[in-house]
């Protein structure tokens, strides 16, 4: 079966950015709603028990969100900025039903930050789930963001997947995941780029001019 969406391209990335980041974060919240029974609270693996708690990286684990804007907006080719775009939703519509059907959590830290580092914990608690364990969506939005984004330079193909490395031993070190939830997203992403890359075309490809003369993907 092949889907044809609209592409994603600098006209209307924008758009893309605040309508896709919407739909994103609506169905990331709604496991907590739609929540048929209580969570599992996931076994700590002697990974997690070694790495240290470090209040601090949960600035590192937040960027995860500039980044995914990055890559949307810095992609150079149209194409793969619109399967990467496709992918984010697709995690997340994945993510949906597994955490609906089986809610899994880990056991929390309490930071006991004060300034702007205890703000950002306190708000991460306010918002997120505690039923969105395994997989990460934090870990394969990272990914798949990084891949996009070290194709865009010499510069990016350093520090994207630099970058990327941080935010995902971040969800360690911030108690937010466990080891498993890295292996799972991990999964997800390269489920989710490999569907969509076989099974979505993108409406006015043809009608680009940039695109007229390329082969079809």
């Amino acid at each position: 079966m092949q889907l044809r969406l609209p592409l994603v391209h600098r006209g209307n990335r924008l758009a893309a950015v605040i309508g896709g980041g919407v739909l994103v974060v609506t169905l990331y919240l709604l496991p907590s709603r739609l929540q048929l029974w209580p969570a599992i609270t996931l076994d700590r693996s002697f990974i997690d028990a070694w790495v240290p708690f470090l209040g601090w990286t949960i600035w590192i684990y937040l960027s995860e969100y500039p980044l995914m804007v990055l890559a949307i907006w810095l992609g150079t080719d149209d194409r793969e900025r619109s399967r990467l775009f496709y992918a984010f939703i697709l995690v997340a519509v994945i993510g949906l039903v597994i955490f609906i059907l089986w809610p899994t959590a880990v056991a929390r830290e309490s930071p006991g930050s004060d300034g702007m580092t205890g703000l950002l914990w306190r708000w991460l608690y306010s918002v997120d789930t505690p039923a969105n364990a395994l997989p990460s969506l934090h870990v394969a939005n990272t990914c798949l963001a990084a891949a996009c984004l070290r194709r865009c330079g010499r510069a990016w193909r350093i520090t994207a997947p630099i970058w990327a490395a941080l935010i995902v031993l971040s969800t360690l070190t911030t108690k937010q995941h466990y080891a498993i939830d890295i292996a799972g997203g991990l999964a997800l992403a390269g489920v989710s780029y490999v569907v969509v890359r076989a099974c979505v075309r993108f409406r006015d490809i043809a009608a680009s001019p940039r695109f007229r003369n390329l082969p079809t993907p």
